[in-house]
């Protein structure tokens, strides 16, 4: 299956990002597997980011078949509302889903996340898109807290990446302005769990995607065991490869020639965790 997760970063004025993150591995059966698989997608012009687990062979044609009607602007009006946005996505993922033989429409899983507005004004909204053992696709929407946390966690790795969250953010304070609570301890506990090789059907390289509240959605490289990928694909250093925006284990902004951190960017120092007396 995979590990799937989304989380949103919310600072003294509210929501201000969105991300996605998956592993790269796709799996047939429990012997032969595949570390390359795309599992993440970001519009180049509009404030759309999805993910997907579960069978693989639909929403990865789906996907990329609705981010090419959102970038070309064949998908959304220019002052759609997010309930618009989602209802049309919605209609897309049914009309193609049923005409696919019912043998072979497996089961999967969507996060969908989109911003409407920007700056100040700006508003997040994140879906869970399913469909059903019997055919149905079903949506919910998620409810944003006060603080910094996960949305969702979903996959066959949603137990080892809970327990590696636990352990990052460790036995902290309540408190609306926690840090252990942010967007590093949440990808730092996902590459560690990914690292550990806990949940075999999860593997290969992360993917990052998110949303900010200027400008269309991004998609990160990322700095991982001494190599860079984007979308699940290793990638050489060229001239332009700093063109996106590179992160490390840590979440460190980095420069994608060197690898390393950014000289300007903060460090971001492991959160230990503590265990409390008996």
């Amino acid at each position: 299956m995979t590990t799937l997760l989304s989380w949103v970063g919310i600072d003294t004025h509210g929501p201000a990002s969105v991300y996605i993150a998956s592993d790269s591995r796709i799996s047939w059966g429990s012997s032969q597997q595949w570390d390359v698989g795309r599992k993440v997608f970001a519009s180049k012009t509009s404030p759309e980011i999805f993910g997907y687990c579960g069978n693989v062979s639909f929403p990865i044609q789906i996907l990329g078949q609705l981010i090419e009607l959102i970038d070309t602007g064949c998908l959304f009006e220019k002052n759609d509302s997010h309930d618009i946005k989602l209802n049309k996505i919605i209609k897309k993922i049914e009309s193609s889903y049923h005409e696919r033989p019912v043998v072979q429409r497996g089961v999967f899983h969507i996060i969908y996340a989109t911003r409407i507005s920007d700056r100040m004004n700006s508003v997040f909204h994140a879906y869970q898109i399913s469909s059903s053992s019997k055919g149905h696709i079903t949506y919910e929407e998620f409810n944003f807290k006060n603080k910094s946390h996960v949305v969702v966690a979903l996959g066959s790795g949603q137990k080892y990446f809970e327990s590696r969250h636990d352990k990052w953010v460790g036995k902290i304070k309540e408190d609306p302005h926690d840090s252990g609570r942010s967007s590093r301890n949440v990808f730092s506990a996902f590459c560690d769990s990914l690292k550990a090789g806990e949940d075999k059907m999860s593997g290969g390289s992360p993917q990052l995607i998110g949303l900010y509240r200027v400008g269309a959605a991004k998609s990160f490289g990322v700095i991982y065991e001494n190599n860079r990928y984007l979308n699940g694909i290793r990638l050489d250093s060229i001239t332009s490869i700093n063109n996106i925006e590179w992160r490390n284990i840590l979440f460190e902004r980095c420069c994608g020639h060197t690898m390393k951190i950014l000289g300007k960017a903060q460090r971001q120092p492991k959160l230990m965790h503590i265990e409390e007396p008996n």
